[in-house]
């Protein structure tokens, strides 16, 4: 029977990590659970250093580089000055903000686990879609006009430029603070119904109260949606915000992971982890899900939970109770992809974990993520990644 990959961290030498992560909304606290999580299921021997501001993170930095007992950094927050002394010292340090990519330097042991843009836009445009029509979309960045805030939006951008739609964008004139006289012009002025994604919760709550103040209803003119899902901000807009909340955990495994690997001499990865968009949390700022969008959550449920063991397009049409033609067509129109390319898609991502996570054989793989053989599964997998199940392998082992 096969066995799954050896982890980096298993016991040995104690380590001693600096951990550095706001806490001011749910995703950090999520993302120290990530981490913890990972350090229990691989019982690697660390000794953890934990911190939430930027100034004691300097402090305990600068502390724990003199008595000589920093092995590794994971950081939510600093800037290139901070996180270059630590470069310098040939201290290994995995990113997690959200400007991180700018960060990396993979030559001085300085990488991130960093968002998945694409899969962000790609969610909050289903989510839309599973709307009644809109017939415009916009995106309202941050007023920091941060690089995070511009690919969050040129994410949705490229999702809807998949479909043949077009993104409306509102820029804030002046750093740090919103212009909520233009805010409102800009809403106003949006083709009714309109969707609007929002940078951040902050925003998103800011764009419910000026469409309060100029008279643009909310969901029934304009429906909003968030990003963060912090039930703070979420809870106490009226109507309540949805909001897409983001794998915190996942990411919190991965930065655990690659540290490890990182403090036990492994290379710095190639291409940084990903994590991607957990749920979006429904509220009634986004309105209620239309009879179709319905339809397709449903095909897209049984897609997830069957795809793998061998579910064909017909069997997703049995379980929804409606026409072949129906149920193809509205599936189309909201995913901008047929029904069976979204079951391909399901086995090839489950045999991309596989392969990442296990020895099994290419055969094994196929029939446990759905194919009916090793040449389909190899036809479909190379058409999907560009490369054979074996040598997309060999490039995640040497990463």
């Amino acid at each position: 029977m096969s066995s799954p990959r050896k982890t980096p961290g298993r016991p040995g030498r104690e380590r001693h990590v600096l951990v550095a992560l706001w806490m001011n909304g749910v995703f950090g606290h999520e993302l120290y659970s990530g981490i913890h999580e990972w350090l229990i299921e691989s019982s690697a021997a660390w000794r953890i250093k934990f911190v939430t501001m930027p100034d004691t993170f300097r402090r305990s930095f600068a502390w724990l580089r003199r008595i000589g007992t920093l092995d590794g950094v994971i950081s939510h927050f600093g800037t290139e000055s901070d996180l270059g002394e630590a470069a310098d010292a040939g201290i290994p340090v995995v990113v997690v903000t959200p400007d991180g990519d700018g960060l990396t330097d993979p030559a001085h042991k300085r990488t991130g686990v960093f968002l998945d843009y694409a899969e962000l836009g790609r969610a909050a445009l289903g989510h839309f879609l599973s709307r009644s029509g809109f017939r415009s979309f916009g995106y309202v960045e941050h007023p920091t006009l941060s690089r995070w805030t511009t690919a969050r939006g040129d994410a949705f951008g490229a999702a809807l430029a998949e479909r043949g739609l077009k993104l409306n964008r509102f820029a804030h004139r002046r750093f740090g603070g919103t212009d909520y006289a233009a805010l409102g012009a800009w809403l106003r002025a949006l083709e009714k119904p309109a969707a609007v994604l929002c940078a951040n919760d902050d925003v998103a709550v800011d764009a419910v109260n000026v469409c309060e103040r100029a008279g643009v209803a909310v969901p029934r003119d304009v429906a909003v949606l968030g990003m963060d899902d912090n039930p703070l901000h979420c809870g106490n807009s009226v109507p309540n915000l949805s909001s897409i909340h983001f794998d915190a955990r996942k990411a919190g495994r991965l930065a655990a992971e690659t540290l490890a690997g990182m403090m036990d001499g492994l290379p710095v990865p190639e291409t940084p982890p990903r994590y991607g968009v957990l749920r979006i949390a429904q509220r009634a700022s986004t309105g209620t899900v239309s009879t179709a969008g319905a339809l397709v959550q449903k095909a897209l449920d049984y897609i997830e939970s069957h795809a793998c063991q061998g579910a064909t397009t017909a069997d997703v049409v049995r379980h929804l109770g409606v026409s072949y033609a129906l149920a193809t067509m509205r599936f189309r129109e909201a995913n901008g992809k047929s029904i069976l390319d979204a079951v391909m898609e399901r086995r090839v991502e489950e045999a991309k974990t596989l392969l990442r996570e296990t020895d099994k054989p290419v055969g094994e793989i196929a029939r446990e993520s759905g194919f009916s053989g090793a040449g389909p599964f190899c036809r479909a997998f190379r058409a999907a990644t560009g490369l054979a199940p074996g040598r997309y392998r060999q490039s995640r082992e040497s990463s």
